[in-house]
């Protein structure tokens, strides 16, 4: 058994036992009754918002290759980005699907490496849109006086790092002075790539106001992202209140970032843990919680079939003319 076998057998033994955490408070009896009769109109409504973020984060992910240099036609950039959504959720890893684009992409423009770090900008940038998009929220909150958990503040820090991150990729100075410091720890082959990203990224240095309007596009995009789980708590008959959603566009995000840890098999058992323990303090039963972000999440798996249908055509060949 080689390493990466091991590692993921690690992650499915951690998330069936965080399920079980989960099952030790709540059954899935009650979970079930959160979803017997679902207003099917909602979250259809759901599925097609989530469709629409889907195609503008296509969208900014295009915007910054070509920025890059890049030139694959944009239809077929729109392609690679949904079959990337369709591997995120189908693999036993969720970098599995910008795996897929970098490499795929990169065959075609002699050399992953650009491609790389293009993603790799989309992801910081998404990741901070995410971010401030909470801290607003939940400072609009405080304006309104609704309560939120200590926990939520780890936003703002999580948004100096983001912020950091992208600052640090960027800045002529930080990029010029990191590869030497790797070589003089004896790190020469990660030295190496990071002179080679810091030249990828260089092309951006130049390009600050446009980065500007990326990112309040990809805030616009995480506003449609976060209105999915709205309109599947409303399908649901949870019957959230403004004061609830306002928590909630505050705690999901935050719910989100901790996804973002590689310690589970797609998230599975991570998610319902913190849905039950982080959600509830909007008022919600912990059982519609885990029951609504169940559904959004199969709401996006069921959009990225979508990707699965593409590439299965791009792999069977055309059938001859007769």
């Amino acid at each position: 058994m080689n390493r990466g076998h091991v590692k993921f057998l690690l992650k499915l033994l951690f998330s069936v036992g965080l399920l079980w955490v989960v099952l030790a408070r709540l059954t899935w009896t009650e979970v079930r009754e959160a979803l017997v009769a679902p207003r099917w109109n909602w979250l259809v409504a759901a599925l097609a918002v989530y469709g629409l973020s889907a195609a503008a984060g296509a969208k900014q992910w295009t915007w910054i290759l070509r920025a890059a240099g890049l030139r694959t036609a944009r239809g077929e950039l729109r392609r690679l980005y949904f079959i990337g959504l369709f591997f995120n959720n189908f693999l036993p890893a969720n970098i599995g699907g910008d795996a897929y684009k970098i490499l795929d992409l990169g065959r075609r423009e002699g050399g992953p490496g650009r491609v790389f770090c293009a993603t790799l900008l989309d992801r910081l940038i998404g990741l901070a849109a995410l971010t401030a998009f909470a801290c607003v929220a939940a400072v609009a909150g405080l304006a309104v006086g609704i309560s939120l958990p200590q926990v939520a503040w780890l936003l703002a820090l999580v948004l100096l790092l983001l912020i950091g991150a992208l600052v640090s990729l960027i800045s002529r100075r930080l990029g010029a002075r990191l590869p030497p410091l790797l070589a003089r720890l004896r790190l020469q082959s990660l030295a190496r790539h990071a002179a080679t990203a810091m030249t990828e990224f260089a092309v951006y240095r130049t390009r600050l106001p446009w980065l500007g309007r990326i990112f309040l596009f990809s805030c616009g995009v995480q506003t449609l992202r976060m209105a999915v789980h709205v309109l599947v708590a409303v399908g649901l008959r949870l019957e959230p209140s403004a004061g609830q959603i306002l928590q909630l566009a505050v705690l999901v995000p935050l719910l989100a970032l901790s996804l973002t840890l590689p310690v589970t098999v797609n998230g599975i058992g991570l998610r319902e843990t913190v849905s039950s323990a982080l959600l509830v303090h909007t008022g919600l039963t912990a059982h519609g919680v885990v029951a609504m972000e169940m559904t959004a999440f199969l709401v996006m798996v069921v959009f990225s079939l979508v990707g699965g249908v593409l590439w299965w055509r791009g792999r069977v060949p055309a059938a001859p003319r007769p």
